[in-house]
């Protein structure tokens, strides 16, 4: 039977319990598991993490941190188990990426400001991209498939910016966004349902454009809204004294009470 590390502060140390429970006497759970079935969970820690940055909280900083870590620790061992490559490849990779991608910091590059820097950036990209080996057939507006999809709409926007394919003031994609949103009520009255997905995506991406000309992430600005309604969810039973069950009986007027109070709690609290 697997023991665990006497020293769980070194990285060896969670590099073992992986190998263990991946081991024959190991989880039989994490001994099914491969990239494509882990994948979700990539997507989920990451998207935790990115919450916890948000909050400023250290203590769930430090934890999310940590299920990062472990993912790409288990992905490293996936590997390893089939001889692709190992968890020292990655950070070799990454160690090697960086340094290529940062000539001012590492070599003898002048730069004036961090908008040389993001230029340099984007032309060593290119640069590697060349010079890649990898098969693998993309878009010319190269996104990663596995962003979440407010962000990567906001970041196809950004691209397209660079084109100069992009609208001018945030008025004009106020202005588009309105236009979505009539054509999304007419869909709606037809109800057609791949029409409505189709609209209702449009929608979404306009709104994520008018985001990035606010300088704003429309991702973060999802996740605040989330949490401000799961606030003010928790602040109605709370008000009401109530369980989730006995707020489904209430009525629409007696929830649309309970909601108002909560709102106004919470903001003036937020204000103080």
């Amino acid at each position: 039977m697997p023991h665990a590390p006497s020293d769980l502060n070194k990285i060896e140390s969670l590099c073992q319990i992986i190998a263990d429970l991946r081991g024959p006497e190991g989880c039989p759970w994490d001994k099914e598991q491969d990239h494509k079935s882990l994948a979700a969970y990539a997507i989920e820690e990451s998207s935790e993490l990115a919450e916890a940055l948000e909050t400023g909280h250290d203590p769930h900083i430090c934890e999310e941190l940590g299920d990062v870590l472990f993912q790409v620790i288990l992905h490293s061992q996936l590997a390893q188990e089939r001889n692709a490559f190992t968890l020292a490849d990655v950070i070799h990779g990454i160690s090697e990426k960086i340094v290529r991608r940062h000539p001012h910091v590492f070599s003898d590059l002048k730069v004036n400001g961090s908008d040389e820097v993001l230029k340099n950036w984007d032309e060593i990209k290119k640069l590697e991209k060349q010079n890649s080996k990898s098969l693998k057939k993309s878009s010319a507006i190269e996104v990663p498939d596995g962003m979440p999809a407010l962000q990567r709409a906001a970041k196809i926007g950004a691209k397209t910016k660079k084109m100069k394919f992009d609208w001018t003031t945030s008025s004009e994609v106020l202005n588009q966004l309105k236009l979505e949103i009539a054509e999304l009520e007419f869909a709606i009255q037809k109800n057609d349902p791949s029409e409505l997905d189709h609209e209702m995506g449009d929608v979404l991406f306009s709104a994520a454009q008018l985001a990035r000309h606010l300088n704003l992430d429309p991702e973060s600005s999802l996740r605040n809204a989330n949490r401000r309604f799961l606030s003010r969810f928790d602040k109605m039973l709370d008000i009401g004294q109530i369980n989730i069950e006995q707020f489904t009986l209430f009525t629409a007027e007696k929830k649309e009470q309970l909601w108002t109070m909560a709102k106004k709690f919470l903001k003036s609290t937020a204000s103080k």
